[in-house]
């Protein structure tokens, strides 16, 4: 049974795709299952140089789309297809927006519309360049975010590695993680620990865990060892409960070495949200 715990700001991802000429931008389902009650008619989006833009919304049934200033947002910061944009929710209909060009660099945000407001305290981001087709400078990239993966990374895209490096540094770690990209079984049964993690950090005995999801609660879980190291018994109903698919990303955060507790974040695929 899960224990509650505070919960973390809600997070999605969406990669800007025949969407430009729409001229709208439609929020993931998931998001207004949680959240569209509380959505008023204007959202409020936030950038990192602190400038604030007023977007409507457009509502049909269970549907929503950010709309009416829409266009705006996207021309002053000249969003391309393929583009990937994150949305933290702050509450009050408010969203911190983070903006990432096809090279899955953080563009340098500009406030050109004389409508929009600047906090006194803005601050311009620089781009920060990789090149992620080259395995080893992905996997010292996330290294150098304290995460470690599996060898599974070598079957990834260069726009999933991209994708990952950007989700990646949202989460803000403080403490040693790891990623593990779901197959099949993966999701089923159990999460593969990658070795150098395992080794560093964990005891070598199977023991009773626990894992945090995004939304406060805490699941228990077993970790084995039995020539590898895994997450297994209580996977499959966590798994369950987030309708994890292969291919989705999952962020393991370790939060306490004593009385093993990982807070899990979440990338999926099918869903576009980020957790």
């Amino acid at each position: 049974m899960a224990e509650s715990i505070t919960a973390e700001p809600f997070r999605f991802f969406k990669i800007i795709e025949e969407t430009l000429q729409d001229k709208k931008l439609r929020i993931p389902v998931d998001f207004v299952k949680k959240f569209g009650d509380e959505l008023c008619d204007v959202a409020t989006l936030r950038v990192p140089n602190g400038c604030v833009w007023k977007v409507g919304l457009t509502r049909e049934g269970r549907k929503i789309w950010f709309n009416d200033g829409w266009h705006d947002f996207v021309k002053n910061h000249s969003i391309l297809k393929d583009y990937f944009l994150v949305f933290e929710y702050a509450k009050n209909s408010t969203f911190d927006v983070l903006i990432f060009d096809k090279t899955a660099c953080e563009i340098e945000y500009t406030c050109a519309e004389p409508e929009n407001e600047k906090q006194n305290d803005g601050k311009k981001i620089k781009p920060r360049k990789v090149a992620y087709e080259d395995e080893y400078k992905f996997v010292a990239v996330l290294e150098e975010m304290g995460i470690c993966i599996s060898g599974a990374y070598k079957f990834l895209s260069v726009e999933e590695r991209q994708r990952i490096i950007c989700a990646s540094r949202l989460f803000r770690l403080e403490n040693p993680s790891f990623l593990c990209i779901m197959g099949s079984t993966t999701v089923l049964n159990y999460v593969y620990v990658p070795p150098k993690f395992a080794n560093k950090y964990l005891n070598k005995v199977n023991e009773s865990i626990k894992i945090k999801d995004t939304d406060g609660r805490v699941w228990p879980v077993n970790l084995a060892w039995s020539g590898w190291c895994g997450i297994r018994k209580g996977w499959p109903a966590f798994s369950k409960d987030k309708d994890l698919k292969a291919g989705d990303i999952c962020l393991f955060e370790l939060i306490r070495t004593e009385g093993v507790l990982f807070k899990v974040s979440v990338l999926c695929h099918k869903h576009a949200s980020l957790e």
